[in-house]
């Protein structure tokens, strides 16, 4: 489901305080999209298709089918062009290799995808741990009244590894890949912008550039400062390059483990 669809006002984005990107979302008004390459869950948005597919004659003759249809990863010559089709239909090992194959070159196709990850938990002590570099980083509060923030996708869990087919990824199974994670993340309970470099379809927003994606007026809220951040230094820059930002701060709850974000 969309964020907008999940009653949710708004959403929040860890991330380390890096003074040159902070200023960069504050001064253009963007956001910087994750590479899928450099996530820090091996498994995430790096799909590995079942060989074990080809074994069902439905699935088989389906994936032939889009095989054939497919042009050849290099200039093949009519002869060659014959043989390998001639393997696909015909020699099993040969189209468990292929799909294999397919797993390992999945990282050319995920090059044109980037992601921003968010939720709607300003106040986890694990996020703010594991993505704001030990609570001494920021998060960045979004409202969700807008077309790129509603749209956001909540990330499905799942216990079991879901068994992809190479051409299930084209238009809405590529972003069920990309929403899709182990259930040892839902603790997180996800949403995702999903972009890329030019027009998947008319719901998805297009990066003008390699990483950054505009954010619409006013979707931009607060900047909430880490518990253990330099909540002067940060201030100074949000002010400096956003008059008028509110500025917030994660706090420790006296004799609990809890945290709570102040008011600006």
């Amino acid at each position: 489901m969309k964020a907008i669809e999940c009653g949710i006002q708004r959403l929040y984005h860890y991330e380390k305080f890096n003074p040159d990107y902070l200023a960069t979302t504050l001064s253009r008004q963007s956001i910087r999209c994750s590479d899928l390459r450099n996530l820090n869950d091996p498994w995430d948005c790096k799909p590995w298709f079942d060989a074990n597919t080809v074994d069902d004659p439905a699935k088989r003759a389906s994936l032939i089918a889009w095989l054939d249809g497919l042009p050849p990863a290099v200039p093949m010559l009519q002869h060659q062009e014959a043989q390998r089709s001639f393997m696909l239909h015909n020699d099993l090992e040969f189209l468990r290799q292929v799909v294999v194959g397919m797993s390992e070159n999945f990282k050319e196709t995920s090059k044109r995808w980037r992601i921003y990850c968010l939720t709607p938990l300003p106040d986890s002590t694990l996020m703010w741990s594991h993505y704001a570099e030990n609570h001494r980083g920021i998060c960045l509060e979004f409202a969700v009244d807008n077309e790129i923030f509603g749209n956001a996708r909540e990330v499905a869990y799942r216990s079991e590894y879901p068994c992809w087919l190479p051409h299930d990824p084209p238009d809405e199974g590529m972003i069920e890949v990309l929403l899709t994670k182990s259930d040892d993340w839902k603790y997180e309970k996800e949403f995702r912008i999903v972009a890329r470099a030019s027009t998947v379809n008319a719901e998805l927003p297009t990066l003008p550039g390699e990483h950054y994606l505009a954010l619409p007026a006013g979707a931009l809220r607060s900047v909430i400062i880490g518990c253990q951040g330099d909540f002067e230094a940060i201030s100074i820059l949000v002010a400096k390059k956003a008059p008028g930002l509110p500025v917030r701060r994660a706090v420790r709850t006296p004799n609990h483990y809890r945290l709570k974000i102040e008011p600006a």
